[in-house]
């Protein structure tokens, strides 16, 4: 860089004692005024070289070197790699609790969650979806007690309806099968 800037202004002063040089020989005549005008030309065309230069070198952005391209590819894949897994997760729990809230909701205050798990999966659009849904539900206003290990099968009946009930609501919601809806009533 230091020899190129040599050569440049080497280059200026070797046109300006050549310019004198000619100015000095030459006479004094009508055609003095058009020789300095071109000399001032080419002058003009000595100094703006370097500039010509970087303009001639420069087939595209990307030859200019200010952003290392690479490096910048880099990086944000790194970023972006290291906060993706945080932000899937962030994702998938705002997902599940907004879920809760809409089977609470469903629910229609006859039941509390007491627990709830979902198996999610990702489509081809990188789309969060319910595979499964396990619930685990306490139901208002009912005493608890133990059964018998005889009980009777109205009462499983019973239990059975309301839990297919329950996985209906759900199902009809969420467009989903409902094979793929746990729900045990504690």
């Amino acid at each position: 860089m230091i020899d190129y800037f040599y050569d440049y202004i080497r280059n200026i002063i070797l046109f300006l004692v050549f310019m004198s040089f000619i100015q000095v020989i030459l006479p004094n005549n009508k055609y003095r005024s058009y020789i300095n005008l071109v000399f001032g030309m080419i002058l003009i065309f000595i100094m703006i070289q370097p500039i010509n230069n970087i303009f001639n070198g420069i087939n595209s952005i990307d030859s200019l070197n200010i952003f290392n391209k690479k490096d910048f590819e880099i990086n944000s894949n790194i970023d972006s790699e290291k906060y993706k897994d945080v932000q899937n997760q962030m994702v998938k729990n705002a997902f599940q609790d907004n879920i809760k809230a809409q089977v609470e909701s469903i629910l229609k205050n006859e039941y509390t969650i007491k627990e709830i798990n979902l198996e999610l999966y990702e489509n081809k659009y990188e789309e969060i979806n319910i595979d499964k849904i396990y619930l685990t539900l306490n139901k208002f206003n009912k005493n608890i007690y133990i059964k018998p290990f005889n009980e009777d099968e109205n009462m499983q009946n019973i239990e059975k309806k309301e839990i297919n009930n329950i996985k209906n609501l759900i199902s009809d919601f969420y467009n989903m099968p409902n094979e793929n809806i746990f729900i045990t009533i504690a």
